[in-house]
């Protein structure tokens, strides 16, 4: 009997220590993540920010319900230009002392500070894009962290793309992933594998240019090789077979899209940086994967406008970047690359439904960024800087608010797509823009590439009937609200009549 009480008791402290759910990227709440660590160890670490040495701390989880306590994980700096950061960017490696132990069915986490971002969301936003699309899953949360019980902020909480990552994607998880930083373009060098792993990055930790992350005791390059060979020197008349059978065509022109729709530069087809490559044994073919896209939604530091930059010649032709130049130069390529633009543009950057999910990831996270003064050091961010980098631009690296700058994107991409309006099934509804649309209680609208002046707004009911109107003055981008709380659920069309011209916008009420 008393070896049977020792053992129930054995066994409840084990359960002690289990997680009683997975709550780790549940991104409907913001959990908090403790680290404690010796002052010593974390002094070190901010004098020495190219060190990717990990120091022992204790991780507490606290996702508002339960609380969970490992021992003797591994912390240190991450990132590239974040290392010199006064708000710094952090990863946590559960197995870094405790062989094989994971936290929630991961090893590590990232944790970046988003220092550069007035609103904090831009990340994020990508990745809540990325899903939408389609596209294979980062998780992704937001998490308020704090050091020896200091609040060090609001931080995005990233799933590491590794072995585990891979293994929840894709269905077979024995191919080589290969992680492609700066100047990771592609560019046949010749047969020989070790040339193309002798080339260093310019992170500030430096590095492999296209980096192994999984089968790493192979240290496999040969088919990176082909891939790179079939880019540079298949014949014309086989080029589309052949590369067919290498890459995930459609994957990569959905890819493209993607970050071309969201203004995503820091990306292989503009900047030679930022992706991953997997060799997927399912299919045969390589899969491409955008990463660390913090530098979007309208963020710039080259003094280009991405707003409005035409989507039809995107790519960077200053530089050699055959996977994006010479798919795009193959007729049904391109053509199918508009297509997902046309596509990702009316369904996952339309402002009628991204801007509803902007404002609740703002509603979630305004709080926990109010109290963050780490995001303050940098570049001396306000609250009012955290409110308005929604709206407008707040600096020169941030020339645009998000809602703006998708404003601005969705248009010049139909725009650009349809310069006649052939093929556009909203007509001149593009300098109208309604959100969120279904809508229960109110609207906001807006008037976008329009002049300034004053405006006849009307809504109409689908019996013909004039049920609201008003008038005033409006300016390009400027938010008006209308309420819908007190109306029938139905089909309404809003109207506005400002400068001689009429524009019309179909809205549901809920």
């Amino acid at each position: 009997m008393k070896k049977l009480i020792t053992g129930f008791i054995l066994l409840l402290l084990s359960v002690t220590f289990l997680p009683a759910q997975n709550t780790l990227y549940d991104d409907s709440r913001i959990c908090s993540i403790k680290v404690t660590i010796h002052p010593d160890s974390l002094a070190w670490i901010m004098d020495n920010v190219l060190s990717d040495h990990y120091f022992m701390a204790q991780f507490i989880f606290d996702d508002g319900e339960n609380i969970d306590t490992l021992e003797n994980i591994g912390f240190r700096l991450r990132g590239n230009t974040s290392r010199y950061a006064r708000k710094k960017s952090f990863k946590i490696s559960f197995n870094e002392y405790v062989s094989g132990r994971k936290f929630q069915g991961v090893k590590k986490v990232n944790l970046n500070g988003e220092h550069n971002d007035p609103t904090l969301i831009r990340e994020k936003l990508f990745y809540d894009f990325w899903k939408k699309a389609g596209m294979p899953e980062r998780r992704t949360s937001f998490v308020k962290l704090y050091i020896n019980g200091t609040y060090y902020g609001l931080y995005t909480n990233l799933e590491e793309m590794e072995k585990e990552w891979v293994t929840r994607v894709f269905p077979n998880n024995n191919g080589n992933l290969y992680k492609c930083t700066y100047p990771a373009d592609l560019v046949y060098l010749g047969p020989d594998q070790q040339t193309y792993k002798d080339l260093q990055n310019s992170t500030a930790t430096g590095g492999r240019v296209y980096e192994l992350q999984t089968n790493k005791s192979q240290d496999d390059y040969s088919r990176l090789v082909a891939l790179i060979t079939a880019l540079n020197h298949a014949p014309d008349t086989g080029f589309i077979p052949l590369i067919n059978g290498i890459l995930n065509v459609n994957g990569f022109l959905k890819t493209l899209a993607l970050d071309v729709a969201t203004g995503n530069w820091d990306n292989y087809s503009y900047n030679r940086n930022n992706y991953y490559l997997y060799d997927n044994p399912a299919t045969g073919q390589f899969e491409i994967i955008t990463y660390d896209p913090d530098n979007t939604c309208g963020v710039d530091w080259m003094g280009i406008d991405w707003g409005t930059r035409n989507c039809l010649s995107w790519v960077n032709n200053t530089m050699q970047l055959p996977l994006a130049q010479k798919l795009l130069a193959v007729p049904a390529f391109f053509d199918r690359y508009k297509l997902f633009l046309d596509t990702i543009a009316r369904r996952i950057i339309l402002p009628d439904s991204s801007f509803a999910h902007i404002s609740l990831l703002k509603q979630l996270i305004t709080e926990a960024a109010v109290a963050d003064t780490f995001r303050c050091l940098d570049y001396g961010y306000t609250i009012d800087d955290f409110h308005n980098g929604f709206l407008q631009g707040i600096d020169n690296h941030t020339p645009y608010g998000i809602l703006p700058f998708l404003s601005t994107r969705y248009t010049a991409i139909l725009n650009q797509l349809y310069p006649s309006g052939t093929g556009d099934l909203d007509g001149n509804n593009r300098s109208l823009l309604v959100y969120p649309n279904p809508t229960r209680e109110a609207v906001s609208w807006q008037m976008i590439n329009t002049s300034p002046g004053r405006f006849e707004g009307s809504l109409i009911d689908h019996t013909g009937r004039v049920v609201r109107s008003y008038n005033g003055e409006t300016t390009p981008d400027q938010l008006q609200q209308m309420e819908f709380g007190d109306l029938p659920p139905g089909l309404y069309l809003l109207r506005i009549e400002q400068g001689g011209s009429t524009h019309t916008k179909r809205v549901i009420k809920l």
